[in-house]
């Protein structure tokens, strides 16, 4: 995989994220309201990802769950929306079914674009490091919106950072998890040898 992040006005979206697919390669086109990742650096340093994810668990932003309690917490709710997540083409439909629900529920566009963003940063991550395909639900909880996304990859393994993808599937913690626990009012994250599931909840009231 590799990012190119475009020049002021060349695209609508902010970076194409080029995704090998057997003998082809997909282009996702990614709009980040105007996150950018640094230039040459597109794998965060491990200090940069424990430190951050220290500072979410302590201020209540992550919570990690075992696998019980996030069991409970993808069953909660009303169910909206269920999609099997393969290919690209799952992550558009996704992507574009996500906006329709945030529209129907009245949130504004920076909510909506940002929401929509975290998501197509979490699908992504299914895609290239959790096995290359999983789920993603869409649940309603009273005053919230809550997004399930589940592979059955390999887990993240935090001291592998730095090493290539092996040929399953090597998860890695990169600029996408900052970008979804800055973005969402709450992140919840249970991972395992038998994959790895974040529950993303965004307030709507």
């Amino acid at each position: 995989m590799c990012y190119a992040v475009s020049q002021a006005d060349d695209f609508v979206a902010d970076e194409l994220c080029f995704v090998p697919q057997g003998d082809h390669c997909d282009i996702l086109s990614i709009h980040t309201d105007g996150w950018q990742r640094h230039h040459g650096d597109h794998r965060r340093s491990l200090v940069e990802i424990l430190n951050d994810l220290a500072a979410a668990v302590a201020c209540g932003k992550l919570r990690v769950l075992d696998a019980g309690e996030v069991e409970r917490a993808a069953a909660d709710g009303l169910t909206l929306l269920e999609r099997d997540i393969r290919c690209t083409a799952d992550l558009q439909a996704a992507r574009e079914a996500v906006d329709d629900i945030l529209r129907e529920t009245g949130a504004d566009d920076v909510t909506r674009h940002r929401t929509v963003l975290c998501i197509s940063e979490a699908i992504t991550n299914m895609l290239l490091h959790g096995g290359g395909h999983g789920a993603m639900t869409v649940r309603r909880l009273g005053d919230r919106l809550r997004f399930v996304v589940a592979d059955r990859g390999p887990g993240l393994n935090f001291l592998n950072w730095i090493e290539p993808p092996a040929e399953g599937g090597q998860a890695s913690m990169g600029y996408g998890y900052k970008i979804i626990l800055d973005h969402l009012d709450s992140v919840a994250l249970h991972t395992g040898s038998g994959g790895t599931t974040l529950v993303l909840d965004r307030l709507t009231s």
